[in-house]
């Protein structure tokens, strides 16, 4: 994941960003991004990404662009990956993340994130703490869960992500 974050953000989204965009549970649709292009600029060190926001499945916002810079660092035998967002606009005033992997025994490894994202002052009015969580946070532990199934050699697109969110609305629906 972090060679195609820092070379080749295409591959990363093809990889790792699969299944993150519309929600099966159409009430948990408040926002998503659609990815549109991507590209990384090796000398500046930056990635720029493309994509249109949607609110209420709706385009809102069309062609945001938002570059990113990877830092990279070594503590001991534990990796730090830093991307930090840069944006100016009403949709995020802030956001970086960091990846902590931490080698285990074997051929395992620990991973940790820690995100943060200050949404810009037209966002701060409209999303709530529950919008956040049914929409961020279900993001963030797909991101998790293609990472993992990713490093075991499953491979995972679009078509894996509906039908594991068919059955689960499936399942909800005949346990109601």
């Amino acid at each position: 994941m972090i060679y195609y974050l820092q070379t080749d953000p295409v591959s990363l989204s093809e990889r790792f960003f699969v299944g993150l965009g519309e929600q099966e549970d159409k009430k948990k649709n408040a926002f998503y991004l659609v990815w549109k292009q991507s590209s990384y600029d090796p000398i500046e060190r930056y990635s720029k990404l493309v994509l249109d926001v949607l609110v209420n499945e709706k385009p809102f916002k069309k062609d945001v662009v938002i570059e990113s810079a990877v830092v990279d660092t070594m503590d001991g035998d534990c990796r730090n990956v830093r991307v930090n967002i840069h944006y100016d606009g009403t949709l995020i005033k802030e956001a970086y993340g960091t990846f902590h992997v931490q080698p285990q025994d074997g051929n395992k490894a620990k991973l940790a994130m820690d995100v943060h994202v200050k949404f810009g002052w037209f966002f701060r009015i409209f999303i709530s703490r529950k919008v956040y969580s049914d929409t961020i946070d279900w993001r963030l532990v797909r991101f998790v869960m293609n990472l993992k199934l990713r490093s075991e050699g499953v491979m995972v697109d679009d078509a894996y992500w509906h039908m594991i969110d068919s059955a689960k609305v499936a399942e909800s629906l005949t346990n109601h």
